[in-house]
């Protein structure tokens, strides 16, 4: 009785062993493939509409920025400066709540999502590299217009100075350049895996939550994310004496595609072969 009854209970745990296994597959299935459905349906929009939304999560994502300016605007003289930028992460996450939530087309939210469509043999690296370009100059130009407007209206409302735009450009620009680049990598990668996380909930509050959790951990730890960055350098450019056009489009490329890289390959190609590894069959 005790031989069988030692056997009941081990045929028990396999096969709870074996249920879980197949529940895990089943849920990594499925967000893989309503991560490869939502990067699907980007790609049937068209180019004007793509642009447009991308213009406008430029100038959403702007907000971010203007809380950034007038924080440490606020608490300069009376904070130690690097305490100051630590606090900013606070804030950083409120434009990316905004672009994220209001479905706007931000360029290293969709790095993963618009290559698994590619990776999954339903479109070519040409219709990838051809939406990303619709995204980055809708995302850079919507950002460009923000420095512009906020950079002109913020010191007659006393929010913050021209000079802040500048400390905080300055800090954003002034490592070399592989720190730079390995630093958005990792803000890539961040990206990359917040869209996989948003994709296994639908509860709006979990939601802002994980975007707060990813991009406020951007933020605290400094690295580059290039739409905002594109906002924090352009406006230093704009007021200073030091920081030149070039220094601004070198930091654009480096943080460019340090973010895809750290979206598409280290997010989207590894979870995609991870599945095809050990769970396609």
């Amino acid at each position: 009785m005790k031989t069988e009854t030692k056997k009941q209970e081990k045929f028990q745990k396999d096969l709870e062993k074996k249920s879980k296994e197949i529940d895990g597959v089943s849920e990594y299935r499925d967000i893989l493939s309503r991560v490869i459905h939502e990067g699907e349906e980007i790609f049937k929009i068209n180019s004007k509409a793509l642009t447009l939304s991308a213009v406008i999560a430029g100038l959403e994502i702007g907000f971010s920025y203007f809380l950034l300016c007038t924080l440490y605007y606020l608490l300069s003289g009376k904070v130690e400066e690097t305490t100051i930028f630590k606090l900013l992460s606070v804030v950083y996450p409120v434009g990316f709540i905004m672009v994220i939530l209001g479905k706007s087309a931000l360029f290293t939210e969709q790095t993963s999502v618009l290559t698994l469509p590619v990776l999954n043999g339903q479109r070519t690296i040409w219709e990838l590299l051809r939406i990303w370009g619709f995204v980055v100059l809708g995302n850079v130009v919507g950002g460009i217009l923000f420095t512009l407007f906020i950079g002109f209206l913020a010191p007659h409302l006393s929010l913050f100075t021209h000079e802040t735009m500048v400390s905080i450009g300055s800090h954003v620009i002034h490592y070399d350049a592989w720190v730079l680049f390995l630093s958005a990598i990792v803000a890539g990668w961040l990206m990359g895996l917040l869209n996989w996380l948003l994709n296994s909930t639908l509860n709006s509050l979990t939601r802002i939550f994980l975007i707060f959790m990813i991009t406020g951990v951007i933020g605290f730890g400094g690295f580059h994310h290039s739409i905002v960055g594109n906002i924090e350098v352009f406006g230093a450019f704009l007021h200073s004496e030091t920081i030149t056009f070039l220094d601004y489009l070198w930091f654009l490329v480096l943080a460019l595609l340090g973010n895809a890289i750290g979206g598409a390959i280290v997010v989207g190609l590894f979870k995609y072969r991870i599945f095809e590894s050990n769970y396609a069959n």
